[in-house]
């Protein structure tokens, strides 16, 4: 569950309404880039932004404002109001590098425009703002009531592939009351985002059962320490899936290589269980048509995150990963040989999208970095180079211990524990799970931000789910 802060915008200001109604406001800040940068050393993740003025009156009237927020930090931000043709999605995607917009009035006003802008540029970039005043759709910044039932409108959306809403009781918004629980109760098959009413931790934590929640007033009237709920956001739980030929397969230090299953079954069945997300690893490169494809497949299934790895060896294919759905994408051996191509898939995509594996192996008291599938020494300190990697744009690191690899034998702690010291990125902790007792030590001694295992889920001795129960 993320834990999104809300910066709301009106005449370049910091303000939040009361029940959509713009003549009930506070102002909090005349510099929200600095709110921004706020948040971002809590630690968010996300960070959602409304242009109030925008909502109201169809514009970009806060357009400064937003470009000198997204300067200001490198966490991946959502922003609605007042979007409502191609040309404003276009500019605050590619332009602004906006990571999602959200579409508001014009999704119940004209669908067809919601599927085009999830054909050209894929649902990991669009969402929808669903906001109910009394069981129906509201529109025009909450001025105009549709007549429309919010649960046949959600309906609607996910026929045409919408994979996440922004879900808002109007009632509920500035009002610190806690938000529409029942209303929530009966949105399914779609992920959303709780907004509206958060006015203390127990809402936050309630909220965990979703997506996501968003914290506004709370925070600015200093009702929650955000601080302290941003810090105690649930580890990410990652299973792993390599595929070769079309199949997920598992080796014991990069070798032995068996058949394990179906990669679509699986994926489905660790989402069900509880996964945050999923690792895709093509170690077959000749067969790039056939991987690429799975990604497809995968992440029209899916509605958590796919990191697609393997074979990325340019600036065109982390553009068709990306393209077939995957929302983050991984690379390893490439910025070895030009260290340049990670800075610009960085500055191209965003550095929370940016994930750097690094296979390393212990020579004497140190850790060498290893390319190739493993199979070359590149000689790389590990520390240096997770340090360089974080230099020039990396938003996580995929570190693996091809000491543990396949061998259920534990996580290599000492080496985790290293690299997550040296960096102030995420780290992901891989190679060597066997048990459940072994994340909950990996998490419990290094500090690292997510584990990935494979044999552990694909071989049954343990369901996300069981590993989510014993880490709490």
């Amino acid at each position: 569950m993320l834990i999104i802060p809300a910066i709301d915008l009106q005449n370049g200001e910091a303000v939040r309404l009361y029940q959509g109604d713009y003549s009930q406001k506070t102002v909090y800040s005349n510099d929200p880039a600095a709110i921004a940068r706020g948040f971002q050393d809590m630690g968010a993740k996300y960070l959602h932004v409304v242009d109030l003025d925008g909502a109201k009156d169809g514009n970009t009237a806060n357009i400064a404002t937003i470009r000198k927020i997204r300067a200001a930090i490198s966490i991946p931000i959502q922003l609605g109001g007042g979007i409502r043709n191609a040309e404003t999605v276009a500019m605050y995607l590619d332009e602004i590098k906006i990571d999602r917009v959200i579409l508001g009035t014009i999704a119940i006003k004209d669908p067809d425009f919601v599927r085009a802008m999830l054909e050209k540029h894929g649902a990991e970039k669009i969402v929808v703002g669903v906001d109910v005043r009394n069981g129906m759709v509201s529109t025009a910044g909450w001025r105009e009531d549709s007549m429309v039932d919010y649960l046949e409108f959600i309906e609607s959306l996910k026929v045409i592939g919408v994979k996440y809403i922004v879900a808002t009781d109007i009632i509920k918004d500035g009002s610190l009351t806690s938000p529409n629980w029942e209303m929530y109760e009966k949105i399914k098959g779609i992920n959303f985002v709780v907004s509206g009413g958060v006015s203390c931790q127990a809402d936050v934590e309630r909220a965990s059962d979703y997506y996501a929640v968003i914290v506004g007033k709370a925070y600015y009237e200093g009702r929650i320490d955000l601080a302290g709920c941003l810090k105690k956001r649930v580890k990410r739980i990652i299973p792993a899936l390599d595929i070769k030929n079309g199949t997920v397969v598992k080796g014991v230090n990069f070798v032995n290589i068996t058949n394990v299953g179906d990669p679509i079954e699986m994926a489905r069945n660790y989402q069900a269980q509880g996964a945050d997300e999923i690792s895709i690893l093509d170690i077959n490169g000749e067969t790039r048509g056939i991987f690429l494809d799975l990604v497809r497949r995968i992440a029209g299934e899916l509605t958590i995150p796919i990191n697609a790895a393997g074979g990325i060896r340019s600036i065109q294919d982390f553009d068709e990963v990306f393209e077939c759905g995957a929302a983050k994408a991984s690379v390893s051996t490439a910025i070895v040989f030009d260290p340049s191509l990670l800075k610009q898939a960085a500055d191209k995509y965003g550095s929370h999208r940016i994930v750097v594996a690094i296979d390393a192996k212990r020579h004497g008291d140190k850790y060498h970095v290893y390319i190739k599938g493993g199979s070359e020494d590149t000689g790389l300190d590990l520390i240096e180079w997770a340090k360089k990697c974080e230099s020039l744009g990396a938003g996580e690191i995929l570190l693996t211990s091809m000491d543990g690899d396949g061998t259920q034998n534990g996580y290599d702690i000492a080496m985790t524990r290293a690299v997550v010291q040296s960096v102030d990125i995420p780290v992901i902790a891989s190679g060597g799970c066997g048990k459940v007792e072994d994340i909950a030590e990996v998490f419990a001694k290094t500090g690292c931000d997510a584990a990935l295992a494979a044999s552990l889920f694909h071989y049954g001795k343990a369901t996300v789910s069981d590993v989510r129960a014993a880490i709490g």
